[in-house]
Parts: structure tokens; sequence; C-alpha cells
């Protein structure tokens, strides 16, 4: 079974994710990870004690907040932390590792919007790579404005 995956971040977006994953995990039958990133300051920390960080009491309650909601969808969760000196490729090689059908990442955003769809195209194509759809919550992907279908609705005067 593929899993879906959920990088933890702040706790709006990934509600927010956690939410969505869940709905999505439902309808295909799938498990939901949790994965928490371990960021260390230097590479030779990567493997040691130094790089262990253990989930503070405010991250437990997140963590057994989400554990709520996807009982709520009726789906498994599970979590997960690793060590990483870079995120997005430490994001990659999970996917990679656990086979994850699909997985929402927080990409980070930039100052040029250019750069940032950049990094979605990339990150697109890392994890196209491993069959694993990516979703992200922050900028809507870009579109082509003349060919995306439109209404207005007006109020019915009474």
């Amino acid at each position: 079974m593929r899993p879906i995956l959920v990088q933890m971040a702040n706790t709006k977006w990934t509600t927010q994710a956690v939410h969505l994953a869940c709905a999505l995990a439902r309808d295909t039958h799938k498990q939901v990870i949790m994965l928490r990133l371990n960021r260390v300051e230097h590479i030779s920390y990567l493997g040691s004690e130094l790089g262990d960080v253990p989930l503070t009491h405010l991250e437990y309650t997140h963590l057994q907040n989400y554990q709520g909601i996807a009982e709520a969808y009726g789906v498994e969760m599970d979590w997960m932390q690793i060590q990483c000196y870079a995120p997005m490729a430490a994001l990659i090689e999970a996917a990679a590792y656990l086979g994850s059908a699909a997985a929402f990442v927080r990409v980070s955003k930039a100052p040029l919007r250019f750069v940032y769809q950049i990094r979605l195209w990339f990150l697109d194509r890392r994890f196209g790579a491993h069959g694993c759809q990516l979703y992200t919550l922050d900028y809507p992907r870009a579109v082509d404005i003349e060919r995306t279908p439109s209404i207005t609705v007006h109020p019915v005067k009474v």
C-alpha cells in the first residue's frame, strides 16, 4: 500500500494538509504518514545524537490533534521523523523510500514568483520520477487565464 506523506510544518498549514490528505486517503484506501524533519546545523551531525531532537510538548499535542482528524476520516495515520541537512531533498528521499503515492509539502516562498515556480517545477519532476503526486497549499499553480473557464453570477433582485 502506497501511503500519503504529509510534511509537518506550521500548525495552520499542516492542519489543512492533514484534512486534504485524509480525504484523499479515505477515497483511495491509503495510509497517511506525518513526516517531521529534524534539520541539523552541520552535515556531520547527521546520524548522531546531536541531530536527534525529541518532540516538544506542543508538537506532541499537534500530532495528537492530527491523529484525531485522521480518526474522524476513518484513516490510519502513522508518523516518522528523519534528520536532514537539506529539507527538500529529504522529503523527496522519504517519499521514494516509502513509495508514497502523494506528498503534501510546504514549499518555501521566494521573493520572486518565477523562482517559486522553478522550485515547484523541480520538485514536481523529482516527486513525479518516483511516481509520487506533489501537493502544495501555498501559491496556486501557474494557470493560463485565457483558457480558464469562468462565469459571472449576478444576484437576483426580488
